[in-house]
């Protein structure tokens, strides 16, 4: 056997027709003839002094020889391609990933996002919606925006806002429903937050505290998402208590109008969170530092 290793044409063509089971379909992986694969095949055979086929009418099998080698030279090609992906990663630029609640990222994060590519051009951000519980140790996390600080207890933490609501509905409804007097007439839409609902001021709260009789205030449209409770109010389907944060596009545009004045605030604000490591990351300070200032123009 020749010390000198085999060329890496040769190895890979054995890799190919090993795990194809088949000269031509490793020729035609590797872009070859079956008799240039072949003619590789027998030069490694002859410079590892080894039968690693055994040629038959149906192809080509392994011996015991070949089963093992293939075994080494997997092994190495799998080290080869962590080294490639690990130059990969090193070049590719830095990167952040933001967990939030879903409304929070489609109505509060995205319309705000050209401003953090602005001021942080070389910084990539992945912005992920979710309920869930974001697990930092297996999922790929630099900071979430949560509902309350009892969420993480092991994590850094800052408040972002206290949201309010405010009974906004289309422009169409809003000129057939603009007394508070009146809303008992209209279709309402209601979130069903489940276990948080109850930070979360419903129709009865408010009609209570505007000094309506609230005895209709259980009818209409029920919505677990609060994105899709905004899109029913834009949609025509009723009135909303819309978070003020949240429906500062629609109002803007005057796809929603604002029934009244009166505010109700949620009984938790939200939070940003972050493990310890998070703020030695390139871009971490920065994004903590652009979501506060982003939580206090939204206050104003």
């Amino acid at each position: 056997m020749s010390p000198r290793l085999p060329r890496l044409n040769t190895i890979l063509a054995f890799k190919t027709a090993a795990e194809a089971g088949s000269l031509a379909k490793a020729a035609q992986a590797l872009a070859l003839t079956p008799a240039a694969v072949s003619q590789q095949i027998r030069q490694l055979e002859q410079q590892l002094s080894t039968q690693l086929f055994l040629r038959t009418q149906q192809g080509v099998q392994l011996t015991e020889a070949g089963k093992a080698y293939l075994r080494y030279i997997s092994e190495a090609f799998d080290i080869l391609q962590l080294a490639q992906q690990s130059l990969l990663e090193e070049s590719a630029p830095p990167r952040l990933t933001l967990w939030s609640l879903p409304a929070l990222a489609s109505k509060w994060l995205t319309p705000a996002l050209i401003q953090w590519q602005q001021a942080e051009p070389d910084i990539a951000l992945a912005l992920h919606g979710t309920h869930a519980h974001v697990d930092f140790a297996a999922t790929p996390a630099d900071f979430v925006i949560c509902f309350g600080e009892h969420h993480y207890p092991q994590l850094e933490k800052a408040p972002l806002f206290q949201d309010d609501v405010i009974p906004v509905a289309s422009p169409a409804l809003a000129a057939r429903f603009n007394d508070a007097h009146h809303f008992h007439r209209a279709p309402l839409i209601h979130l069903d937050w489940g276990n948080e609902g109850r930070f979360l001021p419903a129709w009865r709260d408010w009609l209570l505290a505007r000094g309506v009789p609230a005895s209709h205030a259980a009818g209409g449209l029920t919505f677990n998402l609060t994105s899709l409770a905004i899109d029913a109010a834009v949609q025509g389907a009723g009135l909303l208590l819309g978070q003020r944060r949240l429906i500062r596009q629609e109002l803007a545009r005057g796809d929603l109008v604002a029934l009244d004045t009166l505010r109700l605030a949620l009984s938790k604000p939200y939070f940003l969170a972050w493990p310890a490591r998070t703020l030695s990351q390139p871009g971490g300070p920065a994004m903590l530092q652009w979501l506060q200032q982003l939580a206090q123009q939204s206050t104003e």
